[in-house]
């Protein structure tokens, strides 16, 4: 069998290493974000919260964070071609949705408010969207047929689930929408979920718990191989 060469395009070589710097010069965060607590490491929230170094991440995974904010903004502009269409994404001074809470150490940011969905018309709504792998779309899917549309989320993803209980808890709105898409918004299905208090208050205690620690949790596993630790950005700290 013939070998084919391999070339790269120094171009481009160079344009992923300049992605690269760049999108790894991102300030740290000083509080812990409500997209992280439905993770089920703590010891890994931990390092997160206090800005502990990281992998730095590949060009690829930077284009993935790309895609999903254009793909937001694409699948917004969508919904609001619909006559009936009320989204809210940011406020009178251009920012984004938030909330604060344990002192300003604990915050969260939506994509936005949306009222006037054709199957619930009157009700307001949290909106979040989410740009997803083919593989994980179609799990979606099949998570929707399962379980049931509303139940779908929670058996889809327990992070996006729990980060959904805590902004319809903050925003003091019971349901949540979410617009799941393929990067470019080739397709896009979607999930209506309902407010469950106890969950968003479980979520905060971990919160409180993490944010309060004075020293790293225990480990979710003290095998190196399980699933949750191979994947882990602070799997070298951890393990020294």
């Amino acid at each position: 069998m013939v070998t084919i060469p391999q070339y790269k395009d120094p171009t481009l070589e160079a344009m992923k290493r300049i992605c690269v710097e760049q999108g790894n010069k991102q300030t740290p965060r000083n509080y812990l974000g409500a997209s992280l607590i439905g993770n089920p490491c703590s010891r890994q929230i931990w390092y997160a919260y206090k800005a502990y170094p990281k992998k730095p991440f590949e060009a690829e995974t930077l284009w993935n964070f790309e895609d999903g904010h254009r793909t937001e903004d694409l699948i917004a502009a969508r919904l609001r071609l619909l006559p009936n269409i009320e989204l809210w994404t940011h406020d009178e001074q251009g920012k984004q949705f938030g909330f604060e809470y344990l002192g300003g150490k604990f915050k969260g940011h939506i994509d936005g408010v949306i009222r006037g969905l054709i199957q619930a018309p009157k009700a307001l709504h949290i909106w979040e969207n989410k740009c997803s792998a083919e593989k994980k779309y179609n799990e979606f899917q099949n998570a929707k047929v399962k379980y049931g549309e509303k139940n779908a989320l929670k058996h889809w993803n327990e992070n996006y689930f729990i980060q959904a209980q805590l902004y319809m808890r903050f925003f003091n709105i019971d349901r949540h929408y979410m617009t799941v898409a393929k990067a470019g918004g080739r397709d896009v299905d979607s999930c209506r979920t309902e407010y469950q208090p106890e969950i968003a208050e479980k979520a905060i205690d971990k919160a409180d718990k993490i944010i309060n620690a004075q020293s790293e949790p225990q480990r979710i596993s003290e095998n190196a191989d399980y699933f949750v630790c191979r994947f882990c950005d602070y799997a070298e700290i951890c393990r020294k």
